[in-house]
Formats: C-alpha cells, structure tokens, sequence
C-alpha cells in the first residue's frame, strides 16, 4: 500500500461504501485530507484522485497509524479500539484518532485528545457534518482548561511532563490553581486559574518558593527552579537569538558566549526558535555550525533594515565605522522577533555579541503590559 503521508497530515479510513460515500464528502470538505478505502471499492468511487487503496485493514491501519498526525476512521468505534491495541505508544507521540458513524452524527474523540488535538479535530468534524463531537477528557466535559492543550496553542515546552496529570486532574476538580507569568495574560487564555502577573527583572532567577502551589509557570527560565510535583512549566518557544561576531571568530568562542548570555538570565534553549545576523556573516563557518549544533534556522538581514532600528538601542561607533550600522545582534533579534521586544540587550562577550528578542505573542495582554512597564 502506497502512502502520502508526504503530502497530508490527516487521513480518512473507511471499510464500507456507505462510509465510503461519507469519507468522500468529509474529504471534499477538509483539503489535503488523504481517503483510505478497501481494494475491493477501487472504481467505486466518483473521484480517484487522492485516494489510496489497502488489501489488510490490520496492516494498513498500523502503517497509517505512524505516518499521520491525525486519523478519522469511518467505521464501528469497536473496530478501532481492536486496532489500537498493537500500535500505540506515548500520549505524548501518539495521533489523535476520531471514530465516526457512518450516518455521520457523532464524531467520538478516541485518542490523544489533548496533546494529539483529536477533541479540536472531533469538533472540526462534527461541525462539518452537522453532528455531535463526542468528547470525555475531563477538563473538557467540565469545561475547565487544560495545561497540555494550553502548552500546544502556545508552542510551549512543558516541563515536567510527568505533572502533567496531576494537573490536569485538580483543574477537573476545581481546585484552586495558580497561573504565574511575567507579563499579563490575556483573560481568555488564563481562565480557569488564579492569576498572578509579576514583573520580575530578567536577570534574576524565578522565586519558586515563595509561590502558591499547586501552580504552571509561564516563562523562559526555569534553570534555576526544581519542579516539585505539584508544579509545571510552560516554556514558550518565543524567543530569537541575535549574533554579531568578528570575522573568523572561532566556533567554541561563540558557543561559550551564547551559553554565557543564556546561563547569566536562567533563559532555556528550548525557548529558542532561531538565530540572526548580518547578510555579510552568510558564510560565517562558526556561525553556521552553531545553528546546526542547536538545530535553529539561521536568518539574515541587510545593513538597511537593521539601520531603520538605530536610535532604540545603545550603539557602538567601532561597528559603524566597520561594518556601517551602529548594531547588529539586538536589531537582527528583534527583527527576526517580528518586531517584538528586546529581552536581553547587547552583550558583549570577547569577539561575540549577543542579543536575546522575544514575539509580541497573542496570549500575551500587550496593552496591560505596555501601562505596567
């Protein structure tokens, strides 16, 4: 059986032609989708074009399984389950699975319906085709928020994830919950939790013990904090490395002032989505192998676009005079940022400076922290 899991995250499995009408029509309304359908109903259908065939359920389903971020299976919710069995692994790797009947009124979220998104993608179905999404996870049913389903709305890196259930379970509850963040949180997103904004200065290390438990922490530094049990973070991958360096500057120098500038503000590299720099650093070796060591994608920008931000940093007049703007690392962080705001201005770290910017995300309540700051 031939798969395209190249070219759709999302597949349609149907076992019979009535599910296989609804699966056509599911498909033609959710783009991209992939129709997986018995070899016994190739020519059955009206439309061959992004339908793929399969001889042994069994196989075919352990094989689609591992290849999709999500699965919508036409057929009896018992069928699944026997299926499921062999091939699941981790809530935390596992696709989300959504069983529909074949008249399409429910749409039941059977799999990794937090961290998987099968309840957002059983509602999606539902609503498509004018059901009901069947949905169980606690937190859902009593609609109360959900720390693995916040940490994905955010990117966020959730840590420890072994927390996760406990978590999860006091806010099913209505226990009481605290919310931490450095800056306001928009109402929508924190609901559910008591919230407690703080502007602690960046240099300085989270005060864990002086926090109210049970508590999730939304911030970029968690170095210094030991998670108890009844703790999590939520470290948002919101953050952009800014670079400038001296020609030739060697790899180990500007490794150890990157971690120098990470370690001194508590700032996780998992927070990091990327680095900066200079066009005329394109070719830089040192450069190159450190974005390859941390796996970030490596932008750069021209003297001009970071000359249109001189005047809202300090600059230095030996980078003019040399290389023609007055900065490099805090302009080429703040505009791989998109604009946002400079977390971590200039250091200056022997032939290396290093910046550290951060987007200006949605879930964050701009115009309170704006009035704070």
């Amino acid at each position: 059986m031939n798969t395209g899991e190249a070219q759709a995250k999302l597949a349609i499995i149907c076992l019979t032609r009535n599910g296989a009408k609804m699966g056509a029509r599911l498909a033609e309304k959710m783009p991209g989708c992939h129709l997986y359908l018995p070899e016994r109903l190739r020519g059955y259908m009206a439309r061959e074009d992004g339908n793929y065939y399969f001889s042994e359920f069994a196989a075919a389903f352990g094989q689609i399984f591992k290849n999709y971020s999500g699965l919508i299976c036409i057929m009896a919710t018992g069928i699944v389950v026997r299926s499921l069995g062999p091939v699941m692994a981790s809530k935390h790797t596992d696709p989300a699975v959504v069983v529909v009947d074949e008249s399409g009124q429910f749409a039941i979220s059977l799999l990794s319906g937090h961290r998987g998104g099968a309840n957002a993608l059983a509602a999606t179905v539902a609503e498509l085709l004018e059901g009901q999404a069947v949905i169980t996870t606690a937190t859902d049913v009593n609609a109360r928020p959900a720390v693995d389903v916040m940490a994905a709305q955010i990117d966020a890196v959730i840590r420890p994830q072994h927390n996760v259930k406990l978590i999860n379970r006091l806010l099913a509850e209505g226990e009481t919950v605290h919310l931490y963040s450095p800056w306001p949180l928009h109402a929508e997103w924190s609901r559910g939790f008591a919230v407690h904004p703080w502007p602690i200065p960046e240099t300085e290390a989270l005060p864990v013990e002086k926090m109210r438990l049970p508590a999730v922490i939304v911030d970029w530094r968690c170095q210094s904090a030991q998670p108890g049990d009844n703790l999590i973070f939520l470290l948002p991958r919101n953050l952009h490395l800014g670079i400038g360096c001296r020609k030739g500057v060697d790899c180990e120098q500007l490794t150890l002032a990157v971690n120098t500038v990470l370690n001194s503000f508590y700032i996780e590299k998992s927070c990091i989505l990327g680095m900066a720099s200079l066009d005329i650093k394109a070719q830089e070796p040192a450069l190159l192998k450190l974005a390859g060591d941390m796996q970030l994608p490596l932008k750069y920008y021209d003297r001009e676009s970071l000359a249109a931000l001189e005047g809202s940093f300090e600059g230095s007049e030996w980078v003019k005079q040399n290389v023609g703007v007055d900065g490099v690392c805090e302009p080429a962080a703040r505009l791989a940022a998109k604009s946002g705001i400079t977390l971590v201005p200039k250091q200056k770290i022997g032939p290396v400076t290093v910046s550290v910017a951060m987007e200006k995300s949605w879930w964050w309540d701009w115009d309170q922290a704006e009035q704070s700051i």
